[in-house]
């Protein structure tokens, strides 16, 4: 390679990695096309860069083209298979699909590879919770409150777990934490739920 082609290829690199800067900017910013836009020209100008097809798949994923964030989460996976927040991500897809043994799977390989990701049990319980397996579902979500003890939106999956185990106890302990640590926009359910369980029978 001459120095002309090493420098175009450090050029199409440097610019690749600006676009995926972007991208991941706009995922956060809750722009999904324009972050998709952004993930493609990277992949465009360096198609090795694995990073670039998670942000692809996750505006995919966002704009609810779950296929094609699937073919994206597997490319990333092909490229570094031991990426564990992708087997989330890839789990998230399966879920929207229902493919929950899939799902399962991927979030079993998420928490094989780093136990530590409260989100991978989070997840793994709404699957089990979804296959019936109400006890395995609140394994999973006491697990990622132990890890996580502010992650408000797993008290709430716990408590409706437990209202299906008849806990309403426990269910009524798990709402009010999840009503002190969550914001103002997301209580009305929660609320209405717990005035529900308050009252007598």
């Amino acid at each position: 390679m001459n120095f002309a082609q090493r420098l175009t290829r450090l050029f199409c690199t440097t610019l690749a990695k600006t676009y995926l800067s972007w991208s991941i900017t706009q995922i956060q910013q809750d722009e999904p096309r324009k972050a998709l836009v952004s993930a493609r020209r990277a992949l465009a100008l360096d198609p090795s860069l694995v990073e670039a097809h998670v942000q692809r798949g996750r505006a995919y994923y966002r704009l609810g083209d779950f296929a094609s964030a699937l073919d994206d989460y597997n490319a990333a996976l092909a490229l570094l298979p031991r990426w564990s927040e992708v087997y989330i991500n890839r789990g998230l897809v399966h879920y929207a699909l229902g493919n929950l043994a899939e799902a399962v799977g991927d979030f079993n390989w998420a928490i094989y590879l780093n136990p530590r990701q409260p989100l991978a049990y989070n997840h793994r319980g709404l699957a089990d919770e979804a296959l019936g397996n109400l006890s395995g579902a609140i394994a999973d979500y006491t697990h990622a409150i132990q890890l996580d003890p502010r992650l408000a939106v797993v008290y709430n999956n716990r408590a409706r777990a437990r209202i299906g185990k008849g806990d309403l106890k426990g269910a009524r302990r798990d709402l009010e934490q999840y009503l002190s640590l969550s914001g103002d926009s997301e209580q009305t359910d929660a609320e209405t739920l717990l005035k529900q369980l308050a009252t007598p029978a």
